[in-house]
């Protein structure tokens, strides 16, 4: 007669739940990477807007510390480059009775990702 072998209940993992896991590692990894680029793509952007709304406030403080009188009507556009990128300033001057109204249009990006800022002040005679 044989002696009778008790088998030990193995232990370990099969491989359907190895692939389970990597499975879900990889949905939860792929979901991070994604909100990953997202956030630094909208990191980028705040810092455009952050350095167009410096220049257009650039501009019109200097256009205030002038004479009043040396503030020209008109419009005046012109290209500037800061933090690695391209901005597009515009300024419009108007005169409004006692007061000259100045308005700075900032626009920077490409295509259909247009973005601009508008800051407008008056400035009066001193």
């Amino acid at each position: 007669m044989k002696p009778f072998i008790r088998r030990s209940k193995k232990r370990g993992v099969s491989l359907i739940e190895v692939m389970t896991a990597v499975l879900i590692t990889a949905i939860v990894m792929l979901g991070g990477s994604m909100f990953f680029a997202s956030s630094t793509g909208q990191i980028n952007l705040r810092e455009q807007y952050r350095a167009a709304s410096r220049l257009a406030s650039q501009k019109l403080e200097e256009l205030k510390a002038v004479d009043y009188d040396t503030v020209a009507v008109g419009e005046v556009t012109d290209s500037v480059t800061l933090e690695s990128s391209s901005y597009n300033r515009k300024v419009v001057t108007k005169d409004i009775g006692s007061y000259k109204e100045v308005t700075v249009t900032i626009t920077w990006g490409t295509g259909s990702q247009q973005n601009n800022i508008n800051l407008v002040t008056l400035i009066a005679p001193k």
